[in-house]
C-alpha cells in the first residue's frame, strides 16, 4: 500500500467513525494488544484484511502518541510467524502518515485446506476467530467442524438411514427414475435388477459394516422418499412473509406473519411447493415495452427456483446441522434464501456467477437431483453443471426487476433478491401530491429512508439488519443522509444509544 492509498483508507474510516469489516486499526502504543492475534486469525479465516498499527480510533484515527513503528513491525512479524498456525505470510510496511509513521500489513485469506487458522496458545476450538461486523468473533465448535470437513469430501449424503427401508421410498418416483436411467445409460442400468441399479445410484446403501441389509441413503430418502421428515423433521424448507422490512418489528395491531408455512416431503415436492408459495405472495407488475404492456412477477420465478434448489443441494447435512432448515423469508423490499453451511471447497464468493465454477458438498444428492424430475413435469430439478447461479443472474438481467446479492459465512450462505424499484414505487404510491422519505433517492439510500416511514426511530443496527448491509456501509449511508438533512441523530456519535429519526414536518408538532 502506498501513502496515498493509506490516506484514502483512513479518510473512509473517519467518515464512518469506526473500523470496517476488512480493516482493523490498533494504537499499539507501548506493546501489541492481546487481541491482535485474534484479528490475525479472523482475517486469515475470512476474506483477508488490512491491519494498521499506530492510529488511535478514540481520537479520530490520529497518530498514537508513543508509538514505535520499528518495534511494532518486529513484534507483528513475530506474532505472524510464531503465534498463529499456520503461520501468516505477509509483507509488513512502515508508512508515513500525518507527520508520524504507522505499520500496515495486508493479511491474506488462507487456503480452505489449511483452515482454521488459530492462536497457537489457545488451540483450534478456543483460538479460531472470524470477522463479524468490525470485530472478531470466536468460531463455534460447529464452524470449526465445517472447516475440517471442507478439507476433504463429506460423505453425509451417503450415510445410511438405519431406521428406514426401501418401503419408505416412493414406488412411482423410483420407477420413473429407473426408466430414465435405463434409457440414458443402458449399459450400466438396463441389464441389472432394480436393487442393483439403486445401489449404483447411491439411493440404497448397506445399513452398516458387515451387513447385506440395504437401506436408503440420506440423499436417496430426501430425493425419493415418501415423507423424509418422518426421520429428519427439520430437513425441509420454511417460508415466511413478513409485514415489515425488519424482522420482529410488527405494525401496531398487525400480524407477525402474512404467510407462514413449513414445506415438507421429498425435494421435488418441496421445490415445487416453495415456488407456488412465493408466487402466491408476489406482486405482478406491468412494464410498457413499445406499444404494449408486459406483466411480470417482481422477482423472476426461474431465478428463485435456482436459488432454492442450490440451497437444498449444497447445504450442510452433517449431524450437527440437521436441526436447521433452509429458510425463505419474504420482506416488503427483499426476498432472502438462507441455507446451513457456507460455500464448499475452493469456490470463492467473488467467483460466483462464472460459468463452470462449482463444487459439490453433497455429490450423491447432486447427481440424483440432475436425474429426478419435478412433479407433473419432464423437467429435471437441476443440471449440476455449475450453471445455477449464471442462470439466476441471466434471468435477473432479462427481467430488469430485481438484483441479487450473495453473502457467504462459514455456517450459512445467503442469497438476497432486492426489487430494483420497489422502495421508490412504494413511496410514490401515497399519492401524487404527498411526500415520502425516499423521494429523490434510489438504491440503498431510498431503501434506508423507506424504513423510517413505518418506524419513528431506528438505530444503525436496526438498519443493518433490515438491509443486509455491513455496519460500516450502514454508518456511511446514515452519515450522508444526516448531512443532507434527511435524518436527525438522537445522540452524539460516541453514544451507544445513538439512533436516527425523520426531521419534523413543517407545521406538525414533533
Amino acid at each position: 500500500m502506498d501513502p496515498d492509498g493509506l490516506g484514502r483508507l483512513v479518510a473512509e474510516l473517519r467518515s464512518v467513525g469506526a473500523d470496517a469489516h476488512s480493516v482493523e486499526v490498533k494504537s499499539a502504543a507501548g506493546k501489541l494488544p492481546k487481541s491482535l492475534t485474534e484479528t490475525l486469525s479472523a482475517f486469515s479465516n475470512s476474506a483477508g484484511g488490512t491491519l494498521i498499527l499506530g492510529l488511535d480510533e478514540a481520537t479520530g484515527f490520529r497518530p498514537a502518541p508513543g508509538f514505535d513503528a520499528v518495534r511494532a513491525r518486529e513484534a507483528l512479524a513475530r506474532a505472524c510467524a510464531d503465534d498463529i498456525h499456520p503461520p501468516i505470510r505477509t509483507e509488513i510496511e512502515i508508512l508515513p502518515f500525518e507527520g508520524a509513521h504507522v505499520v500496515v500489513a495486508k493479511v491474506p485469506e488462507i487456503s480452505p485446506l489449511s483452515k482454521p487458522a488459530y492462536v497457537r496458545g489457545r488451540g483450534e476450538y478456543q483460538g479460531s476467530f472470524v470477522r463479524g461486523g468490525d470485530g472478531d468473533r470466536k468460531l463455534s465448535d460447529y464452524e470449526v467442524g465445517l472447516l475440517h470437513a471442507n478439507r476433504g469430501q463429506p460423505r453425509d449424503d451417503r450415510e445410511p438411514v438405519s431406521g428406514a427401508s426401501a418401503a419408505d421410498l416412493d414406488d412411482e418416483a423410483v420407477a420413473r427414475l429407473l426408466r430414465r436411467m435405463r434409457q440414458r445409460q443402458p449399459r450400466a442400468f438396463r441389464p441389472v435388477p432394480d436393487e442393483v441399479a439403486l445401489r449404483r445410484l447411491g439411493v440404497l446403501v448397506a445399513a452398516g459394516p458387515g451387513t447385506d441389509r440395504m437401506v436408503p441413503s440420506l440423499a436417496g430418502l430426501l430425493t425419493l422418499g415418501v415423507y423424509p421428515q418422518e426421520f429428519f423433521p427439520q430437513l425441509n424448507v420454511t417460508f415466511v412473509v413478513l409485514p415489515s422490512d425488519q424482522a420482529g418489528m410488527v405494525p401496531e395491531g398487525g400480524p407477525r406473519f402474512i404467510d407462514n408455512r413449513s414445506l415438507n416431503g421429498p425435494v421435488p415436492w418441496i421445490v415445487s411447493d416453495a415456488i407456488d408459495a412465493i408466487v402466491r405472495n408476489m406482486r405482478v407488475e406491468g412494464t410498457v415495452r413499445g406499444v404494449g404492456r408486459e406483466d411480470a412477477y417482481e422477482y423472476p420465478v426461474e431465478a428463485l427456483r435456482e436459488a432454492i434448489v442450490n440451497a437444498i443441494m449444497h447445504r450442510d447435512y452433517s449431524p450437527p446441522s440437521r436441526g436447521a432448515q433452509v429458510q425463505v423469508e419474504m420482506y416488503p423490499s427483499r426476498l432472502v434464501v438462507r441455507n446451513p453451511g457456507g460455500l464448499f471447497g475452493p469456490v470463492a464468493e467473488t467467483e460466483l456467477g462464472m460459468e463452470g465454477v462449482t463444487s459439490s458438498r453433497n455429490p450423491v444428492l447432486s447427481a440424483l437431483l440432475q436425474e429426478v424430475q419435478l412433479p407433473d413435469s419432464d423437467r429435471v430439478i437441476c443440471e449440476n453443471r455449475g450453471t445455477g447461479i449464471p442462470t439466476m443472474l441471466q434471468q435477473l438481467r432479462r427481467s430488469g426487476t430485481a438484483s441479487v446479492k450473495f453473502s457467504n459465512a462459514i455456517s450459512h450462505f445467503t442469497v438476497t433478491f432486492t426489487h430494483a424499484e420497489r422502495n421508490v414505487v412504494a413511496g410514490q404510491a401515497q399519492g401524487p401530491g404527498e411526500s415520502h422519505p425516499g423521494r429523490g433517492l434510489t438504491g440503498r439510500p431510498a431503501e434506508i429512508m423507506m424504513l423510517f416511514a413505518g418506524h419513528p426511530e431506528l438505530t444503525a443496527s436496526d438498519v443493518a439488519q433490515a438491509t443486509g448491509l455491513s455496519r460500516a456501509m450502514t454508518q456511511r449511508h446514515l452519515a450522508r443522509l444526516v448531512e443532507e438533512g434527511r435524518l436527525i441523530p438522537t445522540a452524539p456519535p460516541s453514544s451507544r444509544n445513538r439512533a436516527y429519526r425523520l426531521p419534523p414536518v413543517a407545521g406538525v408538532p414533533s
